[in-house]
């Protein structure tokens, strides 16, 4: 079940990127609103019992503020009677850059327990962990989940090409993750909230052999400046693992294809 929930985070935030340079990176955000909430049922073959949560504030730091960004997987029902499953990710950032400060991985998975601490000295190119002290990093590093929220500000486009490779980079679990993704094609699929028009993703490179084949790994987010995954469907060797938007609250643009 740990795998399983770590697939699940792998997948959620696959869609990744690296900032070049962060003195390039514009004041601009135009794809979410702290207090936006987004919610996910997941379902590992005929087993439901999963649930996803991925909420944003703002937090004061100093005489400034923070984007503080969290996730949360856990199960729930009979699944989580027997097996309990607590994944927490938090993370901060900073609210002209999309640059992390912070970031906190805290696990529960039934009788294994993990908590880990990242600052990111951006200025310094370097991270700090309270597990593992200093690790050297390429300038404008992310964590997994700023990541995913920096894509939806500045990179996500609905004039991508088919077939277009999306280069990705970020700090994971004491090390630097180079990954991409590819853009396959604009379609039309059904959700709880009727038919919705979506950018669908695939993995361009296999992650350490994980997913080997495009169709193993499938995201689809929303055709709109919201750029919300509404589908994730990723196939392992004993079932498939589904995860589905069931609830959102305090999107940005409710002109977009959820309102």
């Amino acid at each position: 079940m740990r795998k399983i929930i770590l697939l699940y985070i792998i997948s959620l935030h696959s869609l990744l990127l690296f900032a070049q340079s962060k003195k390039e990176v514009p004041y601009v955000n135009t794809a979410f609103n702290a207090g936006e909430v987004l919610k996910y049922k997941i379902q590992y073959g005929i087993i439901k019992g999963g649930e996803a949560s991925l909420t944003i504030d703002i937090v004061p730091n100093g005489h400034s503020y923070l984007y503080h960004i969290k996730a949360v997987a856990e199960t729930v029902g009979v699944v989580g009677a027997m097996v309990t499953i607590r994944d927490i990710y938090e993370s901060f950032v900073e609210i002209p850059s999309g640059l992390p400060v912070k970031a906190i991985r805290n696990i529960r998975e039934h009788n294994y327990t993990f908590y880990d601490e990242y600052w990111f000295f951006q200025d310094s190119n370097y991270v700090q962990t309270i597990t593992s002290g200093k690790h050297d990093v390429p300038e404008g590093i992310l964590d997994v989940l700023s990541a995913f929220y920096f894509a939806r500000r500045y990179l996500f486009s609905n004039d991508l090409k088919k077939n277009q490779i999306i280069p990705m980079k970020a700090f994971f679990d004491d090390k630097i993750y180079d990954l991409d993704v590819k853009y396959k094609n604009s379609e039309s699929i059904k959700t709880k909230f009727g038919k919705i028009k979506c950018h669908r993703f695939v993995p361009a490179t296999s992650l350490k052999g994980t997913f080997k084949k495009e169709e193993e790994l499938q995201i689809w987010v929303t055709a709109d400046e919201n750029y919300i995954p509404v589908k994730i469907r990723v196939k392992l060797p004993i079932g498939k693992l589904k995860c589905d938007l069931i609830d959102y609250q305090n999107i940005k643009n409710k002109t977009g294809v959820l309102r």
